[in-house]
């Protein structure tokens, strides 16, 4: 149950949100960064992790940091594409127990950014590198209210067209039942973190597009100076120029939005994953 549970909440995130970056002939710092399993390894005061974030990954990571104290392990450099949302919350709140500073090698995209880069003591953005987000576990509560619309309801949307209503209503169900649980965890990781998740979750859908005229991108970046008023303070960008403007990867695959904007995006409250209480 639990395994079908988390292979529907899979489904349903990757229908909403889309793959990180896909395309024949990708440079090679992207097929580096979807690695299956992520290569991981410590040299010196730095832990490196390169690929995607899966359970496999997460066997790998484990295997790496195993006995590391904090203070022996200072920086994270990170490039990866993204993957499970579970497990990248385990990779960061190890990262946060560590008090490691996060660097970016080349990419950091969806649950990278989500719970990994946020989890540093400080975040470095190396040149032509970047961060970008497209959506969390909360995005499903988000959606359904911007849409006027039960949890249930906005969670059906992601059935595949002319399911039987018994295979629809158990996707719809045991979705509901994984996001409880995961939801719940998120919530808790970013409470951990001290921090408001609306960096991670404001421009779902299709808002990029309808209120702001972007097309093909793979999702939403902030300046430097907005990822800061947006909670993620001692970040820093190495390139000449502004990160949102000197980036090649920025300019590329993300749609620039400002704090005011990813604030206004939000609903004013949203429902809990157990379709019951509203949060903020």
């Amino acid at each position: 149950m639990a395994a079908r549970m988390r292979a529907a909440l899979a489904t349903a995130l990757l229908a909403c949100a889309g793959q990180a970056v896909a395309g024949e002939g990708e440079p090679d710092w992207l097929v580096r960064a979807k690695a299956e399993p992520a290569r991981v390894e410590v040299r010196g005061d730095t832990l490196y992790y390169t690929g995607n974030i899966s359970k496999a990954s997460t066997q790998a990571f484990d295997a790496a940091v195993a006995g590391i104290r904090r203070g022996q392990v200072t920086r994270l450099v990170i490039s990866s594409g993204g993957g499970d949302t579970v497990e990248g919350r385990h990779v960061g709140r190890w990262v946060h127990r560590m008090g490691l500073v996060v660097e970016v090698d080349a990419i950091c995209f969806s649950s990278c950014a989500d719970y990994v880069f946020p989890a540093g003591r400080a975040r470095v953005i190396r040149t032509d590198a970047w961060v970008g987000w497209h959506g969390n576990e909360r995005q499903f509560a988000v959606l359904a209210a911007r849409h006027g619309v039960t949890l249930a309801d906005e969670m059906r949307r992601f059935v595949p067209p002319n399911t039987p209503t018994a295979q629809a209503d158990a996707f719809v169900r045991e979705l509901g039942e994984s996001l409880a649980v995961t939801g719940k965890d998120e919530a808790d990781f970013y409470a951990e973190l001290g921090l408001d998740d609306a960096f991670a979750v404001c421009a779902v859908g299709d808002e990029l597009e309808e209120r702001f005229g972007f097309t093909g991108r793979k999702g939403w970046g902030f300046s430097v100076e907005d990822m800061v008023r947006l909670g993620l303070a001692n970040t820093v960008y190495l390139g000449s120029g502004r990160y949102e403007q000197d980036s090649a990867g920025f300019l590329r695959y993300l749609a620039r939005i400002s704090a005011e904007d990813c604030r206004q995006l939000l609903p004013p409250s949203t429902p809990s994953p157990d379709h019951g209480t509203h949060t903020r």
